[in-house]
């Protein structure tokens, strides 16, 4: 049987920094709307009109998914920060359910349960880090502009 302890700290840390991301990407997005949905073509023959169609076109196919990735990444972040405050209620009903338990039988003085106790920590960083690594693929759609908005974002973080 595997047990898994998550610090609820550290998840609403993280949503927090998620939240900030998500912030520089709205801003991101609206900065890069106007200029590149509405591409006016460099000449007035036909192939600068298509040419400048077809990319108007690629900016409102990604204006779509970006929108539809702000949509999840918001509900992924309502969903970690809703987390993080459930396993700080169980692990304060666990908390007070332990201190009971020993009032009554009296300290454990085994190191096996002392050990079991220790609670498992996890570097922010790590956890920035897998959760970019879980939004790569969404990532790899972004402009380069975009992906060094997030990179810088991340090192950031990082440094705090």
């Amino acid at each position: 049987m595997s047990y898994a302890i998550a610090a609820p700290e550290i998840l609403a840390a993280a949503a927090g920094d998620l939240a900030t991301i998500d912030s520089a990407l709205r801003a991101a997005h609206t900065a890069a709307s106007a200029p590149t949905v509405a591409i006016a073509p460099p000449a007035a023959d036909e192939v600068s009109a298509t040419i400048a169609h077809l990319f108007s076109q690629h900016a409102q196919d990604y204006q779509a998914i970006a929108g539809n990735a702000a949509a999840f990444h918001e509900q992924f972040i309502q969903h970690l920060s809703a987390s993080a405050g459930l396993y700080a209620d169980t692990e304060a009903a666990n908390a007070a359910s332990l201190r009971s338990l020993e009032a009554s039988t009296g300290p454990h003085t085994s190191a096996n349960a002392r050990a079991s106790q220790l609670p498992l920590t996890v570097e922010p960083s790590e956890v920035i880090l897998t959760l970019l690594l879980m939004l790569l693929p969404l990532l790899l759609l972004a402009s380069p502009l975009l992906l060094a908005v997030l990179l810088i974002s991340w090192i950031r973080s990082i440094g705090q």
